[in-house]
């Protein structure tokens, strides 16, 4: 009987641990800004081509995942009846986990597109990965802007917040020809919707916390998002804003730009933004980030 409560306890015990572990790293990647993500799609006159994406957490972030782990692995050596004990992950082990779910990213980039590799990235304050993807048309392709799908703990998103989701999508449209045309839609403008006086109040209250501003600095701290379309031919026209040469870029957002903006800063916590092309409103013209506001950016090639 004694035995039966103990091994309930000590399940009980474990279910815990990972409960938390769960929360911790949803909450800290959230919170301290922990990823960076990248990508360019190289488009070719034809409509295929392929997706660079480089995925980058915090090496902070990953050195707290490693400690967590750590303990996870100590408590199920403790529960083994074996005397083999559970190593805790490095930094390769990690790693290794992203590159993994790299392979099963692909279906959120659309139809028809293919998981090609995947290699470690590294930086001196970032580790991940650069995932390649194939597709033989760029019409199915889409791209959600926001970085957070990438976070673990990242669940299906429901309701407003599925809303939001879809508010950071970008979509293609290709015509082939002699001179082919690419259409980018970007995400329209969230529409302001009424808000309950107490909630604005409250909300208004909010933004000039001093704790919910420094948690704001440590979020936008290392956060970068970047999205560059390279075309493999030559540009005949475009009403693209940011071209050097091949390369047209619709979004770049060194995150880290604004947390010296005092003003700003207040301005986003009191609005609370669901989704990155609300930051993106917010955030418009300030210089060193580059946001392409036309919709639809074409792009004439051959």
């Amino acid at each position: 009987m004694i035995r039966r409560l103990n091994t309930g306890f000590e399940h009980s015990r474990r279910f815990w641990i990972a409960l938390r572990l769960s929360a911790v790293c949803a909450a800290i990647c959230l919170f301290a800004g922990c990823i960076q993500d990248n990508t360019v799609i190289n488009i070719k006159p034809d409509g295929s081509g392929t997706i660079e994406e480089t995925v980058l957490m915090g090496n902070a972030f990953i050195d707290m995942m490693q400690g967590l782990t750590k303990g996870m692995g100590e408590t199920e050596a403790q529960d083994a009846a074996g005397p083999k004990e559970k190593k805790p992950k490095s930094d390769e082990s990690f790693i290794a986990e992203m590159m993994e779910k790299a392979k099963t990213n692909a279906k959120d980039f659309g139809e028809g597109v293919k998981y090609v590799s995947a290699k470690p990235a590294k930086t001196q304050t970032a580790s991940g990965y650069t995932a390649i993807y194939s597709f033989d048309d760029i019409s199915k392709v889409t791209l959600n802007q926001n970085p957070g799908k990438k976070t673990p703990g990242e669940s299906k998103k429901e309701g407003a917040d599925a809303e939001a989701a879809k508010n950071d999508t970008i979509k293609f449209a290709f015509k082939k020809g002699p001179v082919s045309r690419l259409s980018v839609t970007m995400p329209p403008p969230k529409t302001d919707e009424k808000k309950d006086k107490k909630d604005e109040a409250a909300t208004k209250d909010k933004s000039d916390d001093p704790s919910e501003i420094e948690m704001l600095k440590s979020m936008f701290k290392d956060m970068k998002v970047s999205i560059v379309l390279n075309m493999m031919g030559d540009i005949v026209k475009t009403n693209a804003t940011y071209r050097t040469d091949k390369k047209i870029t619709l979004i770049d957002m060194d995150f880290g730009k604004l947390i010296n903006d005092m003003a700003l800063l207040k301005k986003i916590n009191q609005a609370q933004p669901q989704s990155v092309e609300e930051v993106k409103a917010m955030v418009k013209g300030i210089e060193g980030l580059k946001l392409e506001f036309t919709s639809p950016v074409t792009v004439d090639f051959k």
